[in-house]
This record gives structure tokens, sequence and C-alpha cells, in this order.
């Protein structure tokens, strides 16, 4: 190789040393076969390139085996670095498909520009092409320059994609230690969904995830989390019963393949099946479809282990959430029993006191239980019981917590709730228990009425013992005034009863 020819080798070996193959990459994020900080080598090689050998073009494509296609990465024309969007296909027998298969060195053609063609290898693999470029043509001497070019840029981009390769096997263990880390963070099943949510977007980047359950039946698929880059967002309740021709999940819970329309998303989508020791717990779902980034491959196998560990964390967390149910509700209605309600009712209105809320409090009663228990029985009055409270849970909203104070009487908190809105859900239940007769064990069937007193803080009390004492002052004067009513607490009601 002529004195010129090293000394240019030589300058473009400097400039490859100038770029660490250290530089770090974002967790989750697309990686093509060769790093992005390439791009930026590519470019200064180039050109310095084209300033030893005086061509007027150059370019890198890296080869597509799927589609038997060269891909342009960069391009350098008359000293400007332009985007690489040129696509070269291989075909069979063709001198370009023996450079591709290493059977040739290098490759000349000739045209408006005369072109030569270098592999790009490693490992003894050809994974791309260099092609430079110049209208006078190109000497046998200026061979040996492009060739050693070639082998130093194949050499620098393999290292590149190596280390970027380690770099992200670190990432992913560090991202499975930290989701993982979330899982066991809490037995609470919406916490836990919600910490492994966040997990998987901040530490692996999706733009979005989303958990689905199998209900308690077993026979629908509920969507019960969705979280994007903004924060969390709760779906509406999405429903899916298990049959065939409903959306993916379904499919994939059933054992069935994935509609094929849903091929065009197959990079940017993965549903991930939640299974714990062979039972069907639901389902993963990430994307990225809003930033269209093709999701790795090799984060599949971490999201499967990840939904391994869900799995188990979902029905540890559903245990434990039986057990708890158990002892903080009573055993006829399914309500909340006094002694929980008593310290919810605490959190609540310190939170009213905080944040200069308002607390509702409805007391219910039902008219003349003890008439209906006297003569028809224990098993009617305890069907009566539990009917009203099936009534209560039915027309309570997701933020209201029903309990059983205690014989026939129950209590509704009502959070973030005034007067006037508490008093439309009176109305909303009083209606439920009145319009609808309870049929009793032995066939009877009964018509009931309650009546309910409501009080609300701060507009009635400025305590605990006050908002239960305004409330059932509101229920005793209904008792006093024939029954089957709604009141409001004011204060002349003392004052009559």
């Amino acid at each position: 190789m002529a004195p010129e020819h090293d000394s240019a080798l030589q300058k473009i070996r400097d400039e490859f040393q100038r770029f660490p193959l250290a530089v770090p990459t974002h967790t989750g994020q697309h990686r093509p076969m060769i790093p992005g900080e390439s791009s930026a080598l590519l470019a200064h090689a180039l050109v310095y390139l084209c300033e030893s050998v005086k061509c007027d073009r150059a370019a890198v494509f890296l080869l597509d085996e799927a589609t038997q296609t060269l891909q342009a990465q960069e391009l350098i024309n008359h000293g400007e670095v332009m985007a690489g969007e040129e696509e070269i296909a291989i075909l069979p027998q063709t001198p370009l498909s023996q450079l591709v298969e290493g059977k040739r060195d290098h490759l000349l053609a000739h045209g408006d520009l005369s072109t030569a063609y270098l592999p790009l290898r490693a490992f003894g693999k050809v994974f791309g092409v260099l092609r430079v470029e110049r209208s006078k043509g190109w000497g046998v001497e200026t061979i040996p320059l492009l060739k050693a070019f070639a082998h130093e840029l194949a050499a620098v981009l393999r290292g590149l994609e190596i280390a970027a390769s380690e770099r992200r096997q670190v990432s992913n263990m560090q991202a499975l230690h930290e989701v993982s880390n979330a899982i066991f963070r809490s037995l609470r099943l919406e916490e836990m969904l919600e910490s492994v949510a966040q997990s998987l977007i901040h530490q692996m980047g999706f733009d979005r995830a989303k958990i689905y359950l199998l209900n308690k039946e077993g026979d629908t698929l509920e969507g019960v989390l969705t979280m994007d880059q903004r924060g969390k967002q709760m779906l509406d309740r999405e429903r899916f019963p298990l049959k065939r021709g409903v959306p993916p999940m379904v499919d994939i819970i059933l054992g069935r393949s994935v509609d094929e329309r849903l091929e065009k998303y197959r990079r940017t989508i993965a549903y991930i099946p939640l299974r714990a020791r062979d039972e069907n717990m639901g389902i993963l779902m990430v994307d990225n479809l809003l930033s269209q980034q093709e999701i790795p491959e090799e984060q599949i196998p971490l999201l499967e282990a990840i939904a391994g560990q869900l799995s188990m964390a979902i029905k540890n967390a559903r245990l434990f959430q039986g057990v708890e149910e158990l002892s903080i509700t009573d055993g006829l209605t399914g309500l909340y029993i006094l002694r929980y309600f008593k310290q919810r009712l605490k959190e609540e209105l310190y939170r009213a006191e905080r944040t200069h809320g308002q607390l509702s409090l409805m007391i219910l009663d039902i008219d003349h239980f003890k008439r209906f228990n006297d003569t028809y029985g224990h098993p009617a009055g305890d069907t009566i019981l539990a009917t009203v409270a099936e009534r209560v849970l039915a027309n309570a909203r997701k933020v209201d917590l029903p309990a059983r104070y205690g014989g026939d009487e129950f209590f509704i908190l009502l959070p973030d709730t005034s007067p006037d809105e508490a008093h439309l859900l009176a109305e909303r239940l009083h209606q439920a228990v009145a319009n609808e007769p309870i049929a009793l064990p032995d066939g009877k069937v009964l018509k009931l009425t309650v009546s309910i007193g409501i009080a609300t803080y701060p507009t009635h009390a400025a305590s605990i013992d006050e908002l239960i004492k305004r409330a059932d002052e509101a229920l005793y004067w209904i008792k006093s005034h024939g029954r089957n009513r709604i009141r409001l607490y004011s204060t002349e009601i003392p004052e009559k009863i």
C-alpha cells in the first residue's frame, strides 16, 4: 500500500478510536443491528475516506437476511452527510450476491461513476457492504486501501454491536430486578399491579402497559389497569367473555393462535399470558404503538419471566385479599364490620380535613324489621338482611364504604360527597329496596321500606362522634314521624325529636 494510503488509513483508525464502546443506551428503546452511536462514527469515517481517495459518494449498507436486501445506513454525497434511504435487492447468482456470500473480496462496476463494493465482514460472516463511487475510476493501487478501510470499519461496528449487546443484557437484568421488586413490594393486589405497570414503563421503556385478569368465575377477562408514560389510567372496566372471535387476549387464554390481522402490530405490541401452576390468571400487554418503536426480541423472554413472577404474586395477593376480607366483613351481609368501618371513617375524615373536602354519612334502618323477624323467623330475617345488603352494594359507588352497624342498621360512608349529592344517592337506594319485593325461603314475598338519616362533615358536624350523632338524629326523626323516609340533618331536628 502506498505511503499516502498508509497515512490515510492511520488517520481513519485514529478517528475510530475517538468513539468509545461504552456509550450508554436508553432502556427499552428500539435498537437496530448496529447501535445508534455508530451513525456519527460512520459519517466521520466516510468523510475521511472520501477525502483520502477523492471519491464523490460513499455509503454503508447493512444486510437484511430476511428480505435479502442491503439497507443504506449512512451516505456521503460530495462531502454532505445524508440519511440512508436506498435499498438494493440481492439477486441470486449475481456478482453482488457472490460478494455477500463471501466468494469475492471486492466488486467493481463501471457507469457514469466507477463504483467499488467492499464486504463488511466480522467473525467470518458478511453483515454489510461499503460502496464507494468516483468519476475518474478506481486504480488497482487504491483497492487495498478500500479493503483495509472496510476491514477496520467492520471490526469497529461489530465491536459497537457487542458492547451494546452487553449493555442491553445488563440493562435487562437491572430491569428484571426492579420489576421483581415491584411485584413483591405489596400483598395488596391493586397496589402491586400499579407498581408493576409503572416499573415496566419506567424500567423497560414501553409506551403503555395493560393488565387483564380473569374474574372469580373464570368466564370473563376483565381489564383492571392501564398505565402510559403520563401515569395511571384506570380502564373503563373492559370485559370480554372467554369465547373465540373477540380480542386476541381471549384467544391466548384459550390457547389458540392470534388473529392474522394483528400481524402488522407484531413488532410493537406483545401479549404475555399470566399463568400460575397451569391456572390461567390473565394477560399482560405492553406496547409501543405511539412511538412505533419495535419491541426487541430479547425482551420477550424477559417479559415471560416477569409474567411468571407476576402470576404467582397475583395468586398470593388474591389469597391474602380473601383472608383479609373474611377478617373485616360481616359473614351474613358481606358488608364491612363496625371495627374496620370506624378505622376507615377516621382516615376519610382526616383526608377531608386536609383537603377541605366533604364527607357524608348515611345510617339506614329497615322499617319494622323486628316485626318481620318475630313473625317469619330468624331465617327470614337473615334473608331480609342479606338482600338489603346486596342492594346497598349494588347501588353504592366504588368509593363508598358500606358497613353493618348491628342488628338491622347499616352505615354507608360517602367520601367527597355534599349533602345534596348524598340525598340523591339515598333516594336511589331507598327506591332499590322499596321497588322490588323480597322472596323468603318459604316462598312468601315481602315488600320492605327503609329509613335513611344523613349528615355531612363539615356542614353538620366537626368530628367523627358528631357526624354519627347527627346522622342518627336525622334517622330518629324519621322513626318518630312514620318511617319510610330520607332526612338530611338540620339544626331544627333535635328540637322536634
